[in-house]
């Protein structure tokens, strides 16, 4: 599984510096928890979108799949488009009638072990 924690932790230690202008070691900031357990009812496209790609980091196939139902029931489809050639990829949030033009992209970057949202290119 890819170590989505040590990335963020390193997107949040540069835009303090970027932010604030004092560095920031990483392994200082404490233990990220993410909880996508949550009524997914309460969460707009956006939010069920991202917490979508951190059920998808994270392995949690299962829960996953219960927030594609949920914008399944919004009239969105939801796909993960690779590009096996540059490690890149991105999950497309589409919002019916229209199927050409995404509503949502969420950058991602594929690794060996796994697939992580790209912090840096999604503005996170």
């Amino acid at each position: 599984m890819v170590n989505w924690e040590k990335e963020l932790k390193n997107y949040i230690a540069k835009k303090v510096k970027e932010t604030l202008g004092f560095e920031m070691d990483a392994q200082n900031i404490g233990i990220l928890t993410v909880n996508t357990d949550i009524d997914l009812t309460l969460l707009d496209i956006d939010e069920l979108a991202m917490v979508y790609a951190f059920a998808i980091m994270r392995e949690d196939f299962e829960h996953a799949k219960v927030i594609s139902d949920e914008l399944e029931t919004r009239n969105c489809d939801i796909k993960i488009n690779i590009n096996p050639d540059n490690k890149t990829g991105a999950i497309n949030v589409y919002l019916r009638p229209e199927a050409s033009v995404a509503y949502l992209d969420i950058k991602l970057k594929v690794l060996p072990d796994g697939m992580i949202v790209d912090f840096e290119n999604q503005k996170f």
